[in-house]
């Protein structure tokens, strides 16, 4: 079985890091896996040196022209069966050279995000749809109800192996910003255009209990606008003090990370999946999310989260509440290793998509 994966994403984002577990996994089962990426990306620095087949094409000048022909020829000299095609903005370049290859692939999409390529046309010419979250699937569906047939939900999963928490080095947040012990440290991660601006009304309420605690945002300091709002409504509530700016960490400092928070929030009422909400149950950590998008299938139903409908004053009473039972909150931090173990880990995943593309590829 050859597939060739198509992404032209610049940067790297949860998508990326899907990948980055997903293609080794399927190498080790026996498929000869290729990868389409720019050059000078993330992706292609990912791959550089193993045994996935790294096609760097550049898209700038007349790249957007010979690119599609580029491909085809990668797709019919690579005998490649599948084409999965991991976003949106990939699905006409790849559809092209499909067609030129002559090899008729079988077109595969990964659908994950909310905000999806909306081209009945376009999406009708993929043979497969795949959506990493129910929310994702619901929202396809109801856009284009001929796709129902053809749509497959399948979870991510991650390695917990990395994320044990005894062997986390802890306490560099606190060491970082001199804070107190006892600080009650409430964690999230995601650039700000995912809705934290929000969780400041609840952490004003948090902080009538806790008046020491903060809130931790592995984001980015700098480049949008929501960041300037966020700091604004800060400063109106007086919070600009509780808000501890971590930047963008490394996979090798995220551990360390989910070791010092005690708590793990998601705010995002339209996320796709949300990877790094496994990786803190898995590190421990309850989480507090609104029960909207795609968070709720790793967190429907988990002993460790809990789903918040209504608004960010009820988020805070959740949290507030966990703070002061000590006998929950020890239940729901024991609990969160096993639940992601026995739903969601990378093996789980990679076999998924393995059983899935040795079927489709039938």
């Amino acid at each position: 079985m050859n597939i060739l994966f198509v992404n032209n994403f610049r940067g790297r984002g949860g998508g990326e890091e899907f990948l980055r577990d997903l293609l080794p996994g399927l190498l080790q089962k026996g498929v000869t896996v290729g990868l389409v990426c720019r050059p000078g990306t993330p992706l292609e620095e990912m791959f550089r040196h193993t045994a996935v087949t790294v096609h760097a094409i550049s898209r700038s000048g007349w790249g957007a022209l010979t690119s599609v022909f580029t491909i085809a020829r990668i797709i019919q000299e690579g005998n490649y069966g599948i084409v999965n095609i991991q976003r949106g903005h990939d699905i006409i370049q790849s559809w092209i050279a499909a067609f030129f290859s002559r090899k008729s692939p079988l077109l595969a999409y990964t659908v994950q995000v909310p905000e999806f390529r909306r081209s009945p046309f376009l999406l009708n010419r993929m043979r497969a749809i795949i959506t990493v979250s129910r929310y994702i699937q619901e929202r396809l569906v109801s856009y284009r109800s001929s796709l129902s047939s053809r749509t497959t939900v399948i979870n991510y999963g991650i390695d917990t192996s990395v994320l044990t928490h005894n062997s986390t080095k802890k306490g560099f947040l606190k060491t970082k910003y001199s804070l107190p012990e006892k600080t009650k440290i409430i964690g999230t991660v995601g650039d700000l255009w995912k809705n934290q601006i929000e969780f400041l009304d609840a952490l004003l309420n948090i902080r009538m209990e806790f008046p020491d605690a903060r809130f931790a945002l592995v984001a980015s300091e700098i480049g949008i606008g929501q960041i300037d709002e966020f700091k604004i409504r800060a400063e109106s509530l007086g919070l600009s003090d509780a808000i501890l700016w971590i930047g963008r960490l490394s996979k090798d400092k995220m551990s360390s990370f989910y070791a010092d928070i005690d708590i793990a929030v998601s705010t995002h009422r339209n996320e796709g999946f949300g990877i790094w909400i496994l990786e803190a149950l898995a590190m421990g950590k309850p989480v507090v999310a609104f029960d909207a998008g795609g968070v709720r299938d790793p967190l429907d139903g988990c002993p460790s989260g809990v789903l918040v409908n209504g608004t960010a004053g009820e988020m805070a009473r959740q949290i507030i509440e966990i703070f002061h039972d000590k006998e929950r909150y020890n239940t729901m931090a024991t609990s969160g290793l096993k639940w992601v173990e026995e739903r969601f880990t990378n093996k789980q995943m990679i076999q998924n998509y393995y059983q899935y593309f040795h079927e489709l590829a039938r």
